[in-house]
């Protein structure tokens, strides 16, 4: 599914065909690592929740699940790019518990693209919400919402614990 948004800008809803079992295993590997609350996170972050970035020191943590939704964005970017092109993921995991939320932001200067994927969507699981062009996507698993990062979006404050997404930041480079 494809919506315009208010900006004219595509925001494309995939679902995974398998994410019952990509995500019994993504919420059993990600229930292994410490994710930092936003207090504790020495990266700035609007996710007023917990996470757990794939980056430097801890990429060789990255489960395969998460590599496998990776490569599933770049192949629809691919498909509807085409060329040849470099892409580069800055991923993370989010958890939001019951009264936390992910404040109004955009990826601008940082990247291309930017995804999120549902991994545990609980009753009350708050929806991604994009404010300027009166956008929600409600929290189900294995959604995958994939954008421009000028987009800006946000998740008001959730209504249940454990809603786990992944997302990333999303850079498409050319080949010099």
């Amino acid at each position: 599914m494809i919506l315009k948004s208010k900006e004219n800008l595509e925001i494309e809803i995939h679902h995974h065909p398998h994410y019952q079992s990509l995500n019994e295993k993504l919420m059993d590997d990600l229930s292994k690592l410490s994710f930092l609350s936003h207090e504790k996170n020495i990266y700035h972050t609007n996710i007023k929740g917990s996470q757990f970035n794939f980056i430097r020191e801890n990429l060789s943590l990255k489960p395969r699940g998460v590599t496998l939704i990776e490569n599933w964005v770049e192949q629809i970017i691919r498909d509807k790019l085409g060329g040849s092109l470099n892409y580069r993921f800055g991923t993370w995991a989010a958890r939001l518990d019951k009264g936390q939320q992910t404040l109004e932001h955009d990826h601008l200067f940082f990247c291309t693209h930017a995804f999120v994927y549902f991994v545990n969507s609980p009753k009350g699981a708050s929806p991604l919400v994009f404010p300027t062009s009166g956008k929600k996507i409600k929290a189900e698993p294995g959604k995958l919402v994939l954008f421009p990062a000028s987009l800006r979006h946000k998740v008001p404050v959730n209504k249940c614990d454990n809603r786990v997404t992944i997302a990333s930041n999303v850079y498409v480079l050319e080949n010099w």
